[in-house]
């Protein structure tokens, strides 16, 4: 234990040096994200939060569960109380799958098992971000912009659909333990959980463009660490790729989702490596959907720096960053032995 505390003290001692003494590029780098935050995160996430939460406290959730909820039930053997969460986690961003998620786990409508199974595979980016302020805006084409979606969500699909067998399946009927809320609550409640959470993913996306900003990452790393920063700033990967890094989220996606995580009783390395397999099933698909329908080699003319091999990748960083994995999974786990 006091190994592994004077650890985290050696390496946050060593982060803030190094933002101290390259004060200015920090501070560039933190300006950069509070602008991508501000142009991106912000107005795209916050109403759509918003919203799905509100959807979620009042009756409006039962209408949806109802209706729509038998697919849950027999394409990943869930409560069919499950089918917003994981429609609206899937095409609303990163974080709305787990912040839903633990709104049913908060509110006792599904156990461990099943949050964790949610966790593992309702994680995607969203048809916002990635068919439009990426495939659109940045590549240049809707189509890619697409193809990513289609292919972050089936990776997801897929993923759901093998997880049901590890559990036993059930007759499921519909069913919630939650009193609905009048609308105006729900309103009041949602906005505070949404800006909540909207402020927590910007104070992250901050945190990491400034140590982005100082540190020498390579290009490969870079979308490994911040996904948005990484991605959108200087995009010079392929198709399949760009797919294989949205699948995976980015660490600071990982770290806004800790406290979600820790509350569902889940190990980080659980999710990590659902992480994993997501971008490896996701560049396949790509690579799949790309043979059978090619995009015109126009679609990447914004693209002028060719990806580097991952041979190239600086060392120190590279153990610097696995250190840093170890020290976040322990700590965790030694959480968990405290609970």
């Amino acid at each position: 234990m006091k190994t592994k505390n004077a650890l985290i003290l050696i390496l946050l001692m060593a982060v803030s040096i190094i933002l101290i003494t390259f004060s200015s590029e920090a501070k560039a780098g933190a300006a950069e994200g509070l602008a991508l935050a501000q142009n991106t995160i912000v107005p795209s996430l916050t109403p759509l939060l918003i919203l799905f939460f509100i959807i979620m406290k009042t009756g409006a959730k039962d209408v949806l569960s109802k209706a729509l909820g038998f697919i849950c039930a027999y394409l990943f053997n869930l409560p069919q109380v499950t089918f917003p969460v994981i429609f609206f986690g899937l095409i609303g961003g990163y974080p709305t799958g787990a912040l839903l998620t633990n709104e049913l786990f908060s509110n006792g409508e599904i156990d461990e098992k099943q949050a964790h199974r949610l966790l593992r595979f309702n994680f995607c980016g969203g048809c916002g971000f990635i068919i439009t302020a990426l495939g659109t805006s940045i590549l240049n084409s809707s189509k890619a912009g697409w193809i990513l979606f289609m292919s972050n969500v089936l990776s997801a699909v897929i993923i759901g659909f093998l997880l049901s067998f590890s559990e036993k399946r059930k007759p499921q009927s519909y069913y919630s333990y939650t009193e609905e809320k009048s609308f105006g609550d729900a309103l009041i409640e949602s906005t505070d959980s949404a800006v909540k959470s909207v402020l927590n993913i910007t104070a992250f996306i901050i945190l990491f463009s400034a140590i982005h900003k100082t540190l020498p990452i390579p290009q490969e790393l870079a979308p490994i660490i911040e996904i948005t920063n990484g991605i959108c700033t200087r995009n010079s990967y392929s198709l399949a790729h760009t797919s294989a890094y949205l699948a995976f989220g980015g660490l600071c996606i990982h770290c806004q989702l800790l406290p979600i995580i820790s509350n569902v009783k889940m190990k980080y390395w659980d999710f990590f490596l659902f992480r994993v397999i997501s971008a490896a099933l996701s560049y396949g698909i790509t690579k799949f959907i790309l043979y059978l329908s090619p995009l015109e080699t126009s679609v990447f003319s914004n693209i002028s720096i060719s990806v580097a091999h991952l041979s190239s990748i600086n060392l120190a960083l590279s153990i610097l960053m696995i250190a840093g994995c170890f020290i976040l999974i322990m700590d965790i786990r030694s959480k968990k032995k405290i609970v």
